[in-house]
């Protein structure tokens, strides 16, 4: 191959390579190390080819000047050889020595030179250089320095005229084969540093590069490259080991790799090999990952993911093209298994993840991420208000902007002590700042839960709408490992779609419009519990002394409006056998405050019914419940009056006729169904 095609191919290997994300964060895509690394590397290769045609034609005098003049042509900066220039003449393989070789920065930076070199020495094979074809036996560079930096506007201090986009090389291919790559039979890299800054990525990271080199066809060869720095101002290390560099030029061995990352307390492995490390094609190897947080990834992968409790996941990693797959992974997620198969097209100019994970069994307090609650507790660790329950924690926009996704997350069997949760399937559908959650699916032990959510995030307050229906969900299940449960039965349904806007799941609740449906028709209750609605003294009374028994449902009917974060009741209506409970509810989801007054009217006689409404104030986080002390105050003042003039008559205010009456459920069912099917207007 010809040295200027060799130059051509090198220079085409611009700054947006396929190994380049367009974000902010450092993924596979926005850093691409292949790129800087071999336009640096191709730079010194043309240096050292206009070099040698110095050495031979001209005294070393002048050395000096002409490869200073025509690298600094090339490159575009000043190019100079402020040492000792030293030739070994051998008329087959001369051997040069050059020192404090180095290359200027760009105007305004930090750092006056971009490369120092304090040693260069190889040798080359002249009757090869005649034939057009670099080759050099032996290669040593001692104590390179070379900064990359990438200012705030995206400026990249490496963009060279040689490998410009607008230079002809550009138009060139990459190299069809690894072995059209010059010739190095033993290659050492003494005391290397490569600083890599990036003021857009937050990224300051210093790495040291040695190369222990044997000899040409020595298998224990190995390059080494470690270092560390800051990340999104958390500590950032990479330690990677890898076959000799004479291999990378060897089509018919895999090149090895040991890859190891850390930011904070995130830890990635890569162990396999790469059929064609230039490309970076034909990986195959293992991907281990853990941390503490999942969300963390997004600023090494460039993809939204939940916050999590502590994780650990193995895999296998491999690439094809722009395709990267993660297949057959397992691993925990706090107390949760996790599992499936996920690839990451690259080829767009958003990243798309796309596939399918699995869990056997899911714990709920691991899935706090995915709602807004701090993972790993119950509740919202980093709540800006600790007296709210529902979560106000913001989500990241830039996050879901950053790439698409389309991700099925399925669960066999869900740990929640306090919820009859069962099972879940949701597929995670994002496309350009837009998460539909379409299917949402939720089963519970008797019964599901199941519809639609969209969340626009191009907005800088999102918009989301809800959809959700409540399908023959069982009653007896909330009453589970308690006395009550043997007494309980049935099966209610409804729908909940709300639109609202805001951040956190808080803020789009206290600004939504929309209804809220539930109801039921047949089924059984404890008649402790619809007597202590009423608070009947004379017949709970034996109920707690005694056994409890049943009463049958004959409907029940709650319907809401929902308009401003303000929940009211259009009908709140529970009908028994035994008594008809009617009521007024209104939840203020600004603030959470309650405002629920309930009245029990009974359909049989009693005595010591006190009858008064139960009434439930406070907030959702600290209900109060007690009963209208103005009309038990009444009920107590007449009593004294009566008792005051004959005895006897004491207990008058208390003796309940038992004149309620049926309720028109059939009526209160469709009013509340036609209620639930109009739209919602935000």
């Amino acid at each position: 191959m010809e040295p200027n095609r060799l130059f051509v191919h090198l220079a085409n290997m611009n700054s947006e390579t396929p190994f380049s994300f367009k974000n902010r964060y450092l993924s596979f895509k926005s850093v691409s190390w292949r790129s800087i690394i071999l336009n640096v590397f191709g730079v010194f290769i043309a240096t050292i080819f206009f070099g040698l045609a110095a050495f031979v034609a001209f005294p070393e005098s002048w050395v000096n000047k002409i490869l200073g003049g025509k690298g600094s042509s090339l490159t575009g900066r000043e190019l100079a050889v402020d040492g000792d220039i030293d030739i070994d003449w051998h008329w087959t393989t001369p051997g040069f020595h050059i020192e404090k070789l180095r290359m200027s920065n760009v105007a305004g930076a930090k750092d006056p030179q971009m490369v120092e070199i304090e040693a260069l020495d190889f040798k080359i094979k002249l009757w090869k250089l005649l034939m057009l074809r670099l080759e050099l036996p032996e290669l040593t560079i001692t104590k390179p320095k070379v900064i990359l930096e990438k200012d705030a506007d995206g400026n990249k201090n490496w963009e060279l005229p040689l490998t410009s986009s607008g230079n002809t090389a550009a138009n060139a291919a990459l190299p069809s084969h690894r072995g059209n790559f010059p010739i190095i039979g033993m290659m050492q890299v003494k005391d290397g540093t490569l600083i890599y800054r990036d003021a857009q990525k937050d990224l300051d990271l210093e790495m040291t590069i040695e190369t222990i080199s044997g000899s040409p066809n020595d298998e224990n060869d190995v390059f080494e490259l470690s270092g560390d720095g800051t990340l999104q101002k958390q500590k950032f290390t990479i330690d990677a080991t890898g076959g000799a560099l004479t291999t990378l030029r060897d089509s018919s061995k895999d090149y090895p790799l040991d890859l190891k990352i850390g930011m904070g307390e995130t830890k990635i492995a890569v162990k396999g090999t790469f059929r064609d490390p230039v490309k970076l094609e034909g990986i195959n190897t293992t991907l281990d990952l853990r941390g503490a947080n999942m969300a963390d990834l997004f600023y090494l992968t460039g993809i939204p993911l939940p916050p999590t409790p502590a994780y650990s996941i193995e895999g296998k990693l491999e690439k094809e093209g722009d395709l990267w797959t993660f297949t057959d992974f397992k691993g925990k997620v706090g107390d949760s298994d996790l599992g499936g198969n996920i690839s990451y097209d690259i080829s767009g100019e958003r990243g798309f993840v796309k596939g399918e994970a699995v869990s056997q069994l899911l714990d709920i307090k691991d899935m706090g991420g995915f709602i807004g609650l701090a993972p790993g507790s119950e509740e919202a660790k980093n709540q800006k208000n600790k007296d709210r329950v529902l979560p106000d924690i913001n989500l990241d926009l830039s996050r879901l902007r950053a790439a698409d996704m389309d991700i099925s997350l399925k669960v066999s069997r869900i740990e929640a002590p306090s919820l009859p949760l069962k099972s879940m399937n949701i597929r995670f559908d994002l496309r350009e700042g837009v998460l539909k959650l379409d299917p949402m699916e939720l089963g519970l032990v008797d019964g599901s839960i199941g519809g639609t959510m969209v969340l626009n995030g191009t907005k800088d307050t999102p918009d989301v709408n809800m959809d959700l229906k409540l399908k023959r969900i069982g009653l007896k299940q909330f009453f589970s490992d308690t006395r009550f449960e043997s007494f309980s039965a049935g099966h209610f349904g409804g729908r909940i779609n709300l639109a609202g806007q805001g951040k956190s799941l808080a803020d789009v609740l206290a600004t939504s419009n929309g209804q809220v449906t539930v109801s039921m028709s047949g089924g059984q209750i404890s008649l402790t519990i619809v007597e202590a609605a009423g608070i009947d003294i004379g017949e709970l009374t034996p109920l707690l002394l005694g056994e409890d028994k049943n009463t049958t449902i004959r409907c029940a009917v709650g319907d809401f409006g929902v308009k401003d974060g303000l929940l009211s009741s259009n009908i709140f209506v529970f009908d028994t056998t035994d008594t008809n409970i009617q009521g007024d509810a209104k939840i203020n989801l600004k603030n959470e405050a309650l405002d629920i007054r309930a009245e029990a009217n009974p359909k049989d006689g009693s005595l010591l019914a006190l009858r008064t409404p139960l009434t439930i104030g406070g907030t959702m986080k600290k209900p109060a419940i007690g009963i209208d002390p103005g009309e038990l105050a009444a009920k107590g003042g007449v009593a004294a009056a009566l008792g005051a003039i004959f005895p006897p008559l004491a207990i008058i205010p208390f003796i309940e006729l038992g004149l309620g009456e049926d309720s028109d459920c059939r009526d209160l069912i469709q009013q509340a169904k036609a209620n639930s099917a109009k739209p919602v207007n935000q």
